[in-house]
Parts: structure tokens; C-alpha cells; sequence
């Protein structure tokens, strides 16, 4: 154990270096002491059996697991880097929206992939997406994750145990009945919101309120805190924060392939012109003037190679590109 990363109320993460190796890991750990207990225990190791699943290069590698008498530990890759929320944070959203198609596709696909292996994450947050500069990703924190119902347990198996983050909450999960991935398609709404505004959709002065604002307010859409949002692509992430599970989308596979179509057309559009341009699909109303600025020389680049092969303007300009 040579660098503690975050302590915890409960936990503590350490960067750590076997003696035998020079590669390091992150070890959560359970120290011994007051907090040391069978039901800590038991939760870091569901942590480790939920995780070990996962094999996805968007969510985090978990390694083994121990209990000792100097605790109980649960090791992990180290990618020890500021997570989403930070990021949001301290560089401010807006400095994020030129990353935003890779950074947003590699989470749900993350959080896809732990779906296709049969679990609910039940926090999806930015906080628990680690991110690096080269915008790769790592889902984290599988300690609430669950099954979801099936079957008769649907009908049967009675309320699930509430617990969450309550910025992000979807309204069954609150309420506590039996969950289905559509509670993380909300939550990456949630996500979603926060990301393009730098606000989650609901603020509150107590968790109480803030929870019934989950139950029966409607979020504002994107497009009140930014006018460079479409309305469609705005619809869709209120869609993703229906109070109804039965109306959002009904998977991360689902919400993801919307994402690419959005961001998709938005580039093509910009693309397409060399002056202002405004379209009706896509997450903005992309100006060639931000594409020029964000993409420098690879715009000028692929205008050219455009009017070169294209000179009449027949090609679509999204052949010219890998989406």
C-alpha cells in the first residue's frame, strides 16, 4: 500500500504494488475495527461477484477478493483518474461537449454491457464513471447492483431494498417494487442532464423533497438552459425520465443507438456546409464555425477532401468520415 486514493466512511481505496510485481492496482479495503462487520463483508464480496462479471473495456477490471485479519479487501485495475462529476465540475460542462459522443456512447455502453450480464447497477451517476483525457471510460462501484425480477418474481417478489443516490433515483426505485433496467435508463437520463447543463434535473432543500420531486415533478428540458440543443434530442432524454418505466426506452441498447443517430446527424449537417447551418435532428444546432474550432486542420481537411471528390455535393459528407 503505497498512496491512499479516497477514505471513505466505510471503505478506503489504496493504490497498492504486490512485492513480486511492478504493476500497480487499487485495493478497496475494509479495515478492521468498528465498521468491520459481517454485513460489510458480505457487501464487498457481492461487490466482487457482480464485478468479476463484467468483460468490457468501459467498466472497471475486478480482480480478487480476500478477508484477512488485517480486513477485507477487494482488488481492482487502477485507473486513477477524476470521475465524471469532477470533471463536469471543475472543467464545466461546456468544456466537455465537443467529447461528448464518446464519452456518453462508452458509458451506456458500460452499463449495457452489465445489463447483458444480468444486473441492475442501481446508481448510475457521473460520479461512478471514471474518465481519462483520451475519453476512455470505467464503469465502477457494483455494490447496489442486482438481479433484475423475472417471471413471477415480477408479480411476487415484492419490494426491493431502496437504495440509490437521490439526485438520480428513478421513481420505482424510490417506491422500492421490483426493478428492471429501465430504473439505470432513467439514471442515465438523470446523467444525461447534468452533462449538457451542469445541474441534475431536480434540486431540493431536504432528500425528502428532493425524492418527491422524482415521484411527480417533470424536469425541464435541455433546451431551457441551452437553446443550442435540439427540441428532438431534448424530448428523447425527458423520454429517458418518464415517471412510467413503460415509457422510456425500453434498454441501454435502445438509448445508445439513438445517441449515435443523434450525434451522427448533427455531424453530418455541420459537415455539409462551410457557413452557419442549423438542422432539426441531432443534440445541437452545430455551427461549422465550433466543428472549425474544435476539429482544426481534420475540418478544413475533410472539407477539402469533400469538394475534391464531391464537387457537385451529391456525396453524403458522412461517408467521408468514421462515426
Amino acid at each position: 500500500m503505497f498512496h491512499l486514493i479516497r477514505a471513505g466512511a466505510i471503505y478506503e481505496i489504496w493504490a497498492v504494488r504486490p512485492v513480486s510485481e511492478n504493476t500497480p492496482y487499487a485495493m478497496k479495503w475494509l479495515p478492521p475495527g468498528q465498521k468491520y462487520d459481517r454485513h460489510n463483508v458480505a457487501e464487498l464480496k457481492h461487490e466482487y461477484q457482480v464485478g468479476v462479471l463484467p468483460d468490457h473495456p468501459a467498466c472497471i477490471k475486478t480482480l480478487d477478493f480476500g478477508n484477512t485479519n488485517n480486513g477485507a479487501f477487494m482488488l481492482l485495475e487502477l485507473f486513477k483518474l477524476p470521475n465524471l462529476k469532477q470533471q463536469i465540475i471543475s472543467n464545466g460542462y461546456k468544456k466537455l461537449a465537443h467529447r461528448a459522443k464518446a464519452i456518453l456512447t462508452a458509458c451506456a455502453a458500460g452499463v449495457t454491457h452489465l445489463h447483458d450480464k444480468g444486473f441492475i447497477h442501481r446508481d448510475i451517476k457521473p460520479d461512478n464513471f471514471m474518465l481519462r483525457d483520451d475519453d476512455a471510460v470505467k464503469l465502477i462501484d457494483f455494490n447496489l447492483a442486482m438481479k433484475p425480477a423475472s417471471g413471477l418474481g415480477k408479480l411476487f417478489g415484492g419490494k426491493s431494498k431502496v437504495a440509490g443516490t437521490h439526485s438520480y433515483m428513478s421513481p420505482e426505485q424510490i417506491r422500492g417494487p421490483s426493478l428492471d433496467v429501465r430504473a439505470d435508463v432513467y439514471s442515465f437520463g438523470c446523467m444525461l442532464h447534468e452533462f449538457f447543463t451542469g445541474k441534475t434535473p431536480f434540486s431540493a432543500n431536504s432528500p425528502t423533497e428532493l425524492l418527491q420531486r422524482h415521484l411527480s415533478n417533470k424536469p425541464q428540458p435541455l433546451t431551457v438552459f441551452d437553446k443550442n440543443i435540439t427540441p428532438e434530442f431534448a424530448k428523447y432524454v425527458l423520454s429517458m425520465m418518464a415517471k412510467d418505466a413503460a415509457a422510456r426506452p425500453a434498454n441501454m441498447k435502445d438509448a445508445e443507438a439513438v445517441y449515435f443517430a443523434c450525434w451522427n446527424a448533427a455531424l453530418e449537417a455541420s459537415l455539409a456546409v462551410g457557413g452557419t447551418i442549423s438542422h432539426h435532428h441531432g443534440i445541437g444546432r452545430l455551427r461549422a464555425g465550433w466543428m472549425r474550432r474544435e476539429l482544426g486542420p481534420a475540418y478544413e481537411l475533410l472539407l477539402a477532401l469533400k469538394r475534391a471528390i464531391d464537387p457537385h455535393g451529391i456525396m453524403n459528407p458522412g461517408a467521408l468520415i468514421e462515426t
